[in-house]
């Protein structure tokens, strides 16, 4: 699966702490649709506190998915060990 365009999603800063997420749209084409969506679900968890690291708490960069927990596969495969010793012992 193709990850987020990079350059499809601005996460900015706006005065007194208001976050704004913009999203750019396609050339040629009115099918930014998918784009939008991301945008909206991002700053959904900006809002709610979740766009970081589930392991790490760095915040997560704008090219991630959408719906992602950790910022590299590094921290994921760590949660993962850490899940795993708590099942066993």
């Amino acid at each position: 699966m193709p990850a987020p365009d990079p350059d499809g999603v601005y996460i900015s800063e706006r005065y007194e702490g208001r976050i704004t997420v913009t999203h750019g749209s396609y050339l040629w084409s009115n099918s930014s649709h998918n784009r939008f969506k991301r945008a909206v679900t991002i700053l959904r968890r900006l809002q709610r506190g979740t766009w970081r690291c589930a392991w790490c708490w760095e915040d997560l960069q704008t090219w991630r998915r959408a719906d992602a927990r950790y910022c590299c596969e590094g921290c994921r495969k760590r949660a993962a060990r850490q899940r795993r010793l708590w099942r066993v012992g």
